[in-house]
């Protein structure tokens, strides 16, 4: 599913992130990130201390993307024009780097292994994440640092189209910056124009930091739970399973 590019904007701060559907050349990129998130370290959203394994693969991903009914989001980072411009002014005489400039995250990036289904990789401020604009384009040195899917569900019995959210993953160095809820947001407002009445997570049980991310985002839990999404062998809890929680989108 190809979204409309968001208008540019200027650069004005240290790098600009663009929030815009995944490549197929990337997909190396989005496992990685998922791999941090969910199951590396330094990141208020690691599920390590639950499950281990992998959170996802490269083929999943790949038919993600290739799927009509997904839409797979990334948010990438890319240094802007003054921030490019100031490194090259501070550059030594000899063309090594003097210093760093930017937000620059790190690519290696990973979450847990609940195939399909997601506890979150957002963020937890509820404020923005530091960065203006988005141009909808990669450029040199760009890094993804964000990324969730929705995977639009046939209409139920009462003619209600649900979504489900997932691969919910915002890179540890770039959380608490508001990056998660600009996710959120991408989604719900393209969701909306598809006329999706309801959107859906499966949260992993033993996180009550996550279920109160998704509460004050607009969840609300269903008292529906199932079990674990991933295979059960990675469980570090026996018996953990996932607490369902549904966001309208409209007035229903």
């Amino acid at each position: 599913m190809i979204l409309p590019a968001p208008a540019p904007t200027t650069a004005t701060t240290a790098s600009t992130i663009a929030i815009r559907p995944a490549q197929e050349d990337e997909v190396d990129s989005i496992v990685e990130l998922a791999q941090a998130a969910y199951r590396g370290t330094g990141g208020w959203t690691t599920e390590a201390h639950l499950v281990s394994g992998t959170r996802t693969d490269s083929s999943e991903v790949r038919a993600m993307i290739a799927d009509p009914a997904v839409t797979l989001l990334v948010a990438v980072l890319t240094p802007s024009e003054t921030a490019r411009d100031d490194a090259e002014s501070e550059r030594p005489a000899d063309g090594t780097v003097g210093h760093d400039h930017g937000d620059d995250a790190t690519a290696s990036h990973d979450h847990s292994n609940d195939r399909n289904s997601s506890d979150d990789g957002a963020d937890s401020t509820d404020g923005t994440d530091g960065t203006d604009g988005t141009d909808g384009t990669d450029g040199t040195d760009s890094t993804i640092v964000g990324c969730c899917y929705t995977r639009r569900e046939p209409a139920d019995a009462d003619g209600l189209a649900r979504a489900e959210l997932g691969l919910f993953a915002v890179h540890p160095s770039a959380q608490s910056r508001g990056l998660g809820r600009r996710l959120l947001t991408a989604q719900s407002d393209h969701l909306q124009r598809a006329g999706v009445d309801l959107l859906m997570i499966r949260v992993l049980q033993s996180r009550p930091e996550l279920h109160a991310w998704y509460e004050r985002n607009g969840f609300v839990r269903t008292g529906v739970a199932v079990p674990f999404a991933g295979d059960p062998a990675g469980l570090q809890v026996e018996g953990l399973g996932m607490d369902v929680m549904e966001r309208p989108l409209h007035e229903l």
